[in-house]
């Protein structure tokens, strides 16, 4: 089905004039309200059935777009979003992109129901789907929550330096006596994540500490979706190692490094006598394991609260200016990581 842009398109107009022509606006030019209307039939166009959203070009409602909205990371970013919107007299659509058939479809669809914003997470986007989404940016705000996308395109964007971040993360560990560290990885596809590798090899540089290949692990591509059990599978193989283990793991995302606690632990290790674990993100969970999870954190919840901010606040003042807000990760220090000047089981 057609959408507004689409008839925007065709009749070489913006989005805002077609609404203009929808509601009747006088001030529209006869020969470009021939041209919409011409461009309406061709598509076979039909306006949103939001009336409101008709009249008045907003609705209050802004999406939140998530690869898979089970994960607790995305779960705490949402409520810092809703906290935002609601105050502001939004209210926000929770959409699952991991199910979508195609999703660019799925934004069609969004775009139908008229909503004002998109808050736009993502493990990654092609080239021809990010091109679609800063087309459709210059007509509806989306603020994109994606560390590779915010420092390669001119694009609103808030997010996590995971590079900085993981480098501090092997300062700390080097501070605690490790020197041999090793790494848990996520898919490839993933690219923040990537860029967290990155900065873990950068990290061993700068600390004079070695990298050794034999203690980087890559999750299997079969078990990227399920992060408990391809970090349990972590965790055994590190576990498995005859002579020389890594004296510390650095991982991708907090679910790996639980997964690999648990598997450590299971199998006569001693988490972090043996061996340090240290996630990334700060989920609810890693609390409530034992030993506690170690982890860098980003601010989900602030971070959720800003992007709502920027994105209401470029729909009200119709700005098209690209902003950028960049967070620091911070080491929250539990039980998976020795205290610092402390060394491990001899």
């Amino acid at each position: 089905m057609a959408t507004i842009f689409d008839v925007a398109k065709i009749a070489h107009v913006s989005k805002s004039t077609v609404s203009r022509v929808i509601n009747g606006d006088p001030r529209v030019k006869p020969e470009t309200k021939r041209a919409v209307e011409d461009a309406i039939a061709q598509l076979q166009y039909s306006p949103s059935y939001f009336a409101k959203g008709i009249r008045t070009g907003q609705t209050k409602t802004i999406a939140f777009l998530v690869p898979e909205y089970t994960n607790m990371f995305y779960g705490e970013m949402f409520n810092g979003v809703e906290d935002t919107a609601v105050r502001e007299g939004y209210m926000v659509m929770v959409c699952n992109t991991g199910n979508a058939i195609s999703e660019k479809e799925y934004i069609n669809e969004l775009l139908k129901r008229n909503i004002d914003g998109i808050i736009y997470n993502t493990y990654g986007v092609k080239p021809a789907m990010m091109r679609y989404l800063k087309q459709i940016s210059e007509e509806i705000p989306i603020i994109f929550m994606d560390e590779v996308i915010g420092k390669k395109e001119n694009v609103s964007c808030v997010y996590t330096d995971g590079y900085l971040s993981t480098m501090q993360g092997v300062h700390f560990l080097k501070k605690t006596g490790c020197k041999k560290i090793g790494y848990i990885r996520n898919m490839d596809s993933i690219q923040a994540t990537e860029s967290r590798f990155e900065g873990f090899k950068d990290g061993l540089k700068e600390c004079g500490l070695p990298y050794l290949p034999q203690f980087v692990y890559q999750c299997p591509a079969e078990q990227n979706t399920d992060y408990m059990k391809a970090g349990i599978q972590a965790g055994t193989y590190f576990a498995s190692l005859k002579g020389e283990r890594p004296d510390a793991l650095m991982t991708a995302i907090d679910l790996l490094a639980i997964g690999c606690v648990t598997a450590l632990c299971n199998t006569g290790i001693h988490v972090p006598e043996d061996i340090s674990v240290i996630g990334y993100d700060n989920i609810s969970l890693g609390e409530l394991t034992c030993p506690a999870l170690t982890t860098i954190a980003q601010p989900t919840r602030e971070m959720g609260k800003i992007a709502a901010e920027m994105l209401i606040d470029q729909i009200r003042k119709g700005a098209k200016e690209k902003t950028k807000k960049i967070f620091e990760g911070e080491i929250i220090v539990r039980q998976t990581t020795r205290q610092i000047g402390r060394r491990g089981r001899m």
